[in-house]
């Protein structure tokens, strides 16, 4: 979960959905290690991040940044120099990370890409050059390269860089006709694209040079987002990366939802390909990309939400009492994706001050009322506005989380999502979900757990004006 930092609304304290550099979904051994490949790896690498939208890919990225190098620029009010004097992990204010940071500062630099803030453009790899070439260039003045014959070395090679950009930009015939001549007299086997690669590299190999140490260094560039971008743009970005950025100082590593980024590349390859789109697309991404890390779901929703009310919601009761009406089912009553239980808690904290006074098993009972409420508003709208309007829906709802279609013709109509069986398993897809779609109905087994015996009433307080 990207564990965020908080906005408040009147009284209530508002979860947002922010990146953070705090890894509160305890991913610090994956961090190392995604880290530690992206140090040792033998260039050229390009790695991958995969998560479904919503398990927080741009904080898992980040906090890899700042393991690799102590720094984090999309960050900066809440990061300092990542290793003290003594190679100890420095403190860091606000929401510091409890992974260790710097651990390569000494040997790699990085650079940070939004990919689909750039997804109109017409060479989307264009731009990502031009954003390594400011990057460095900032990185270079930042590092202090007093000497004289390190400042012209480092302007020469932005300089080169620009050109470079242009040639494999909007100016990429020209330079390919320039060099057609040069290649025949020369007897050259190499493509235009060959020669631009080892331009780039040594260019690279110039801004990551420090003073007149010999260069170990290697850069990595985190792509984030290209899950999001049209899928024109997401393939032409991957197609720019195969061509020309294969550099043997260069790491890349993308965060994507990799199916998303697989169906890009199926629609691009439908017009005019033979055999299986979908088949040849994951080839592809296999070749592009042969190291996949995938993020895990959150294996216990119920506890991080726990956490994050202890921000929505003030009074410690009611977070307890939630805590209890969530245990007592015994088995999963929420999805496993933080953005998804962020919302969720601010709802609840909007919500939990709408509760009665009522003491011990009332206030359970009315705090699993609300939690029910909260959930069905938040993730199944459909639902919920027909629950608003009719409280005596309640019954046919639970009838449904019961396995018994009562009014089977309306319950089509209203596509109720897939529910989690709760009772004998059958081998249906409904009894093993995919963790990750939308439409899994959770919290079905707290309904049943509740009962049937609800009078209709006692969910209009939290049905009625839910969002003011």
């Amino acid at each position: 979960m990207a564990s965020s930092t908080v906005a408040r609304k009147g009284n209530a304290i508002l979860h947002n959905d922010e990146p953070s550099l705090e890894d509160a979904l305890e991913r610090g051994p994956l961090i190392e290690e995604v880290g530690e490949a992206i140090a040792r790896c033998t260039p050229p690498q390009v790695f991958g991040v995969h998560g479904d939208w919503g398990l927080g890919k741009t904080s898992f990225l980040q906090q890899v940044q700042w393991y690799l190098t102590g720094e984090c620029p999309q960050q900066p009010e809440s990061v300092t120099k990542g290793m003290d004097d003594k190679g100890k992990a420095a403190e860091a204010p606000g929401d510091a990370p409890r992974q260790r940071g710097g651990v390569h500062c000494k040997e790699i630099r990085t650079i940070w890409f939004d990919a689909w803030r750039y997804q109109n453009e017409k060479a989307p790899v264009v731009a990502l050059l031009h954003e390594m070439r400011t990057q460095l260039s900032w990185r270079s003045r930042a590092a202090g390269l007093v000497p004289r014959a390190a400042e012209v070395l480092t302007r020469g090679a932005l300089l080169s860089m620009e050109g470079l950009t242009k040639q494999i930009g909007f100016q990429y015939s020209k330079f390919r006709e320039a060099n057609r001549d040069w290649e025949s007299e020369n007897l050259a086997a190499k493509l235009p694209s060959h020669t631009l690669r080892e331009h780039l590299c040594e260019v690279i190999r110039q801004l990551l040079r420090e003073g007149d140490e010999e260069d170990t260094r290697r850069l990595v560039v985190f792509i984030d987002d290209i899950d999001r971008c049209e899928p024109e743009a997401a393939y032409h970005l991957l197609e720019g990366l195969k061509i020309y950025l294969t550099l043997d100082n260069c790491v890349f590593v993308l965060g994507m939802n990799q199916k998303a980024i697989e169906e890009a590349i199926t629609l691009r390859m439908k017009a005019g390909s033979s055999g299986d789109p979908t088949m040849r697309a994951a080839a592809y991404m296999e070749k592009l990309c042969q190291n996949v890390w995938r993020l895990p779901a959150v294996r216990q929703p119920e506890r991080v939400l726990h956490e994050l009310l202890a921000e929505t919601v003030q009074d410690h009761e009611v977070r307890h009492r939630i805590k209890q009406g969530l245990e007592a089912t015994g088995r999963q009553c929420l999805p496993p994706n933080p953005r998804r239980l962020k919302g969720m808690a601010n709802l609840i904290g909007r919500l939990s001050p709408r509760l009665s006074q009522a003491a011990g098993s009332a206030m359970l009972f009315e705090t699993q009322l609300l939690v029910i409420v909260a959930y069905i508003y938040q993730f199944h709208h459909d639902l919920y506005v027909r629950w608003e309007a009719d409280p005596n829906l309640y019954d046919i709802i639970y009838e449904w989380c019961r396995g018994v279609d009562r009014d089977l013709d309306f319950l089509k109509r209203l596509q109720l999502p897939l529910q989690v069986v709760d009772e004998e398993p059958a081998r249906t897809e409904s009894t093993y979900p995919d963790p990750t779609e939308a439409n899994v109905f959770w919290i079905q087994s707290l309904i049943l757990h509740l009962g049937s015996a609800v009078d209709p009433e006692k969910f209009e307080l939290y049905l009625h004006g839910v969002a003011t």
